[in-house]
């Protein structure tokens, strides 16, 4: 083959910078494949019978060699190249003798040492044509006759190979890539699924479960693989599986997304409400590959919203004003039962309401200037304040209860009341006080129509005088002892400003004097008493009076009581001691109404405690009572 005939120039449709990417882009860093690199330049410098043969790389400032035979270096400048002129070329590049060409008369490889005469390179191509180097042989001996036809083509077959080679090579790096990718991924999807609180599972196109991370063998108690396939669904509580099933059947059948409500098998043997959730993975063609899903415990919602439904059913069916407010003190909910009192029709009625509208103005002033600012230091008020109806403006009496309202920080975020309507409670007391007012108007005609008797008698018969005196004085007295023991109200209660226990008691068991001799000795430590107190002390020393007349030391001519008070710290001990009566054989075996009554009022009004002790010579009576209570 002459090399007047191998060295036409091809037309390129390709560009510099377009052959340079692509060489970039390849990897030759594939150490498995340089033996066949090695072996095929061999087979060219066999077949060519040439000392030296090279694959030959072309880039923008170098060309660098991927195998070499009979080279001693790895590459060189451009400028020197001689396949830069190769892959310009159509076909085989063969030239007989360099020093007569003008493209390598001057080439330093031609005229340098090396001396080289003889060059034949077949291009090495991608496989979009553009060419990237040449598989080439050099002799130092001039070849007028170039190759011949058999070794020519065996050249360009060898070139070939070397394409096929470096194709491959980018197909393995792109396979290694892939792999390398595929485990990343693979890796990072374990990390994922391990680190997710949820259960996690997949399953192939079909449904067949074939993934579970370790979350729900923890939670089931399953061994690893034994829920594989369908065997999931027996985990499921039998009431669950057949809508399970169907919800995953449809979804299998449509693509739609899965997401169904059941109760799961718990490792402990219980079952948990659990949510379950699968999306289908779609290849680039849109058909799906995979389901992904994951299975959420809720048990813990599923009781708190079963909770939350029964408050809210408690807040709704509650016949007292229930309403909550955001931290400014406009409004956002009331129940049904607290827009009914205000006159509220509906639910929307309540926008843009704030706490203060709910109040008549005088109350107003109270909320603004007293509760609000009870509530931000204590953390609650409650009193009796005066609502305001929307429809008519009339005032409602209410006993208002207001706290703030916090979330799970403790952060404040508004407040909350719970207010009982006091209407029909008032109405009660008034009927009430007017009844007590009636017995007590009645009681004290009583005591005047008995005081009026008893003095025409004594006008009637002058003997008589002295007796009817003592015994009105002692009817005054009882009269005067009636209005602290009868029930009142604040209105109603006898003034006790100033009074001590000592002074009520002499009030009170002045009825008992006889022929100007007190037969209850009042001695000790006396206290100040207050309103509260006045009344239920008077009622249970009242009441110990009444008895000791009908059946203790007052019922003898010769009896009498004690009455002594100790105050000790805290404490006020006041003792009631009968002496002279009927000898004591045993308690009483039942209470009267009146002995009831007084120890409630020892425990509910005073906080105290009453003993009774049954002695023979006559009862002992202990009160023992906070001394700050006494006071109240």
């Amino acid at each position: 083959m002459p090399s007047t005939t191998s060295c036409s120039t091809a037309t390129t449709e390709w560009t510099e910078a377009e052959r340079l990417a692509e060489l970039r882009s390849l990897d030759f860093d594939t150490p498995g494949l340089q033996r066949s690199y090695d072996d095929l330049t061999r087979v060219a410098a066999l077949v060519c019978a040439a000392p030296i043969a090279l694959v030959s790389l072309v880039e923008d400032e170098r060309q660098w060699f991927k195998a070499r035979v009979g080279f001693d270096v790895s590459e060189t400048p451009r400028q020197v190249s001689i396949c830069a002129h190769a892959i310009e070329a159509d076909a085989i590049l063969v030239i007989g003798d360099l020093t007569l060409d003008p493209r390598t008369c001057d080439n330093p490889l031609v005229t340098g040492e090396r001396r080289l005469r003889f060059y034949a390179g077949a291009v090495i191509r991608a496989p979009s044509g553009i060419p990237l180097g040449t598989l080439c042989v050099l002799d130092p001996v001039a070849r007028p006759d170039g190759l011949t036809p058999v070794q020519a083509e065996t050249l360009e077959a060898l070139a070939r190979q070397v394409s096929t080679l470096i194709e491959l090579t980018r197909t393995r790096s792109a396979v290694d890539a892939r792999e390398a990718d595929l485990a990343a991924s693979e890796r990072r999807f374990q990390v994922m699924t391990g680190a997710m609180p949820q259960m996690v599972w997949t399953t192939r196109a079909d449904g067949y479960h074939d993934f579970y991370n370790d979350r729900w063998y923890e939670f089931t108690g399953m061994p690893y693989g034994s829920t594989d396939g369908e065997a999931w669904n027996g985990m499921f509580h039998p009431d669950d599986q057949e809508r399970a099933w169907a919800r995953w059947r449809h979804s299998l059948a449509t693509g739609d997304p899965y997401e169904v409500e059941y109760r799961l098998r718990h490792h402990s043997g219980s079952y948990r409400w659990t949510l379950g959730r699968a999306m289908p993975l779609h290849d680039p063609q849109g058909r799906i590959e995979r389901w992904f899903g994951t299975c959420t415990d809720i048990e813990d919602l599923k009781r708190a919203e079963s909770e939350a439904r029964k408050l809210a059913a408690i807040v709704e069916q509650s016949q007292d004003f229930i309403g909550m407010t955001d931290g400014q003190g406009f409004v956002q909910h009331i129940n049904e039962a607290g827009r009914r009192l205000v006159g509220l029709a509906d639910p929307t009625a309540i926008a843009g309401t704030h706490v203060l509208d709910y109040f008549m103005p005088e109350s107003q002033a109270i909320v603004s200037g007293t509760v609000l600012p009870a509530v931000e230091r204590r953390g609650w008020w409650e009193g009796e304040l005066a609502f305001r109806h929307f429809g008519t403006g009339e005032g409602i009496a209410v006993l208002y209860n207001i706290f703030p309202v916090r979330d799970e920080a403790g952060t404040f975020v508004g407040y909350a009341t719970v207010t009982r309507d006091l209407r029909e409670r008032k109405r009660a007391e008034e009927a009430r006080d007017l009844l007590i007012k009636e017995l007590s108007h009645r009681i004290k005609n009583i005591f005047a129509v008995v005081g009026g008797i008893a003095g025409l008698s004594a006008r009637t018969d002058p003997a008589a005088r002295p007796f009817v005196s003592a015994f009105r004085e002692r009817l005054a007295a009882l009269a005067q002892a009636h209005e602290y023991v009868r029930p009142h109200s604040p209105a109603s209660a006898p003034a006790v400003k100033g009074q001590t226990l000592f002074g009520l008691m002499r009030l009170i068991m002045a009825a008992y004097a006889q022929d100007g001799r007190e037969r209850i000795v009042i001695a000790g430590d006396d206290v100040d008493v207050g309103e509260r107190a006045a009344t239920a002390l008077a009622l249970i020393m009242h009441e110990q009076a009444t008895n000791a007349m009908k059946y203790g030391g007052l019922s003898t001519q010769g009896g009498s009581v004690s009455l002594t008070g100790r105050r000790e710290g805290a404490a006020y001990t006041l003792t009631w001691a009968e002496r002279g009566g009927p000898t004591v054989t045993a308690p009483p075996t039942r209470q009267g109404f009146g002995t009831v009554l007084a120890q409630r009022s020892v425990a509910g009004q005073l906080d105290g405690t009453l003993e009774q002790d049954w002695a023979p010579d006559g009862l002992v009576m202990r009160l023992v009572v906070p001394v700050d209570n006494l006071a109240s």
